[in-house]
């Protein structure tokens, strides 16, 4: 039985079209480039046209191509930006005292305005660090129309256990959450707070696409992981998004 030829395979989805190549994954040949439309129409979403892309790929290298690497990047984030496509963001603000009135204050992001008359929407709630109160927010936050939560809480740079804490309590109801810590390891959380917005208004749009995507994948009986470039130019796993 001939061994099969080790193939790595990128995808990058444009504003209008899906670009797709495979490279021998020894010598970095170009075996095949594939060129097809954008499917933002499609109620799969852009994830469409990247199965689209890898069928055409799949039926010139032939069976005896092995994909051992797959990984897709997108503007799809900085077009959702610029379109004012995103999501309503839920802030869980975290402080008390002094400290806490301050952060009060710099948590009050409100509407931001993306295109013209266009605006991602946030709204806040306020409690106390690792209190019982984090999860009830988190619940109303989520009755509000929230699709994603920040957590933010002043120094949490040095310490973001706070910050992590309404992360795992966000996960667990079923909404994507971004800690300002992530965001920067600077101090000044009126700036890290708003770029989390921002970060988060996005998150359920991409998640909704890397899963669909991940998920036509494997019944193609795709056994490579999906990875997604990040912008730096390096990768991470579907889990990381």
């Amino acid at each position: 039985m001939s061994q099969k030829r080790p193939v790595r395979i990128g995808i990058d989805v444009g504003g209008t079209f899906t670009h797709a190549v495979a490279v021998d994954n020894s010598t970095c040949e170009v075996l095949s480039h594939k060129v097809t439309p954008t499917s933002h129409s499609s109620e799969e979403g852009v994830a469409a046209g990247i199965l689209e892309s890898f069928r055409l790929l799949s039926e010139e290298l032939g069976e005896e191509a092995e994909v051992v690497f797959l990984a897709h990047s997108t503007t799809q984030a900085t077009n959702a930006l610029l379109e004012g496509d995103v999501a309503k963001v839920g802030i869980v603000g975290l402080g008390q005292g002094l400290e806490g009135m301050k952060a009060k204050s710099d948590l009050q992001v409100g509407d931001i305005e993306l295109p013209p008359g266009k605006f991602l929407r946030s709204t806040l709630q306020f409690v106390e660090a690792k209190s019982d109160k984090v999860a009830p927010a988190i619940e109303t936050l989520k009755q509000e129309g929230c699709k994603a939560l920040v957590a933010a809480q002043g120094f949490s740079v040095d310490d973001p256990s706070g910050e992590k804490d309404v992360m795992a309590k966000a996960t667990e109801s079923g909404l994507p959450c971004c800690g300002t810590h992530e965001m920067s390891g600077l101090y000044g959380l009126r700036v890290r707070a708003r770029t989390a917005v921002l970060n988060a208004s996005i998150l359920p749009k991409m998640i909704e696409t890397a899963e669909m995507t991940h998920k036509a994948l494997e019944q193609r009986q795709v056994e490579a992981p999906l990875m997604v470039m990040r912008s730096d130019g390096g990768v991470m796993i579907l889990s990381e998004v």
